[in-house]
């Protein structure tokens, strides 16, 4: 895991963002509220909610939508990825193993903070939560190298 584990302001500020992020949640079917927020090794937090389709499949989990926000700022390295929903609510396996596809870009270990609106949380790593996911071998250093590679590949 990270050497250096989340302090208490960078818990709360996490589970704050997600909180606000859970306010604009998309549930047209369910009516389930999920906030997530990620941060990143840069201390950046990128914050997003679940968004649900009427055709089954088109919807996208709060926490894949914290990891799309943060890509689409360019960053691909986190530290810690925070859920709140009404009870502690862990990530499903879909977005653990999403997580798991950026956790070998480090090799670094994710927190994996759950959050509820009582204000009771724990936290787990993505390992512990997800002990045996896929792991590339194939592609691990094009993994590795993306982000670099990305901006030299510009034309």
């Amino acid at each position: 895991m990270n050497s250096e584990p989340l302090s208490k302001a960078e818990t709360e500020s996490l589970i704050a963002s997600a909180r606000e992020s859970r306010d604009h949640a998309f549930v047209v079917r369910s009516g389930h509220k999920i906030g997530a927020a990620i941060l990143t090794t840069s201390d950046e937090v990128f914050g997003g909610c679940n968004t649900e389709a009427y055709i089954t499949g088109l919807g996208t989990c709060a926490e894949r939508s914290a990891v799309d926000h943060a890509v689409a700022h360019g960053k691909y390295n986190f530290r810690a990825v925070v859920t709140v929903d009404s009870e502690l609510t862990y990530p499903c396996g879909a977005c653990l193993q999403y997580l798991l596809q950026f956790y070998q870009i480090s090799g670094e270990d994710i927190y994996i903070i759950v959050a509820d609106l009582s204000g009771n949380s724990e936290i787990k790593s993505l390992m512990e939560c997800l002990p045996y996911g896929y792991l590339t071998k194939s592609n691990l250093e094009k993994l590795r190298d993306y982000e670099s590679a990305k901006h030299t590949s510009r034309g």
